[in-house]
């Protein structure tokens, strides 16, 4: 089976304001049929995320210092490397304990889902779509050396069909879609 792949760089991703214009974030790479978005959302002090409704949300930060999310009742201390999943609907109260950033998976929970697990990879791994729509790794730490070439901190490597092997050693996220349908 080809491969449907590609290393998206750190410098490539597109920096678009929220929807509700109280910050920005880095988009990695969408769907073109609306259905998942990756992304890397800068956390520098207080805000309120946009409400999206219909989506569910799985939020990571990926930066040095832990955030808070408040969705109406008590702050829940978000630590650093804990993928949190919440309905898009609720527009959650956001404060970072110092500048950090977030690494954001948004799926249509009508035609999709979503996964996100941190690990290490050593001597080898697939990246393999096999049954998803697709699956994005991001590097947190360390360098990739991959069947499509290099990759280093922030860089992403996005398999949508087939699979890519990788050689560590690096930290990354792993997030996957999965369609519903």
């Amino acid at each position: 089976m080809t491969a449907e792949a590609r290393i998206i760089r750190r410098a490539e991703r597109r920096t678009v304001p929220w929807a509700n214009g109280a910050g920005t974030t880095a988009e990695i790479a969408a769907d073109a049929a609306s259905r998942w978005r990756f992304s890397v959302a800068t956390l520098e002090a207080g805000s309120t995320f946009s409400p999206f409704p219909g989506v569910d949300r799985i939020f990571t930060v990926i930066g040095e210092n832990p955030v808070s999310l408040d969705f109406g009742g008590a702050p829940t201390e978000i630590p650093r490397l804990s993928p949190t999943a919440f309905a898009g609907e609720r527009g959650p109260d956001c404060v970072a304990d110092g500048p950090t950033e977030a690494f954001n998976v948004m799926v249509h929970r009508s035609t999709t889902a979503a996964s996100v697990d941190i690990f290490d990879i050593g001597e080898a791994h697939d990246a393999d779509a096999g049954g998803r729509l697709a699956v994005l790794v991001l590097i947190l730490g360390g360098r990739l050396a991959t069947d499509l070439g290099p990759a280093g901190p922030g860089d992403c490597l996005l398999v949508e069909r087939g699979s890519v092997c990788l050689y560590g050693p690096a930290s990354v996220v792993v997030a996957e879609i999965l369609d519903r349908t």
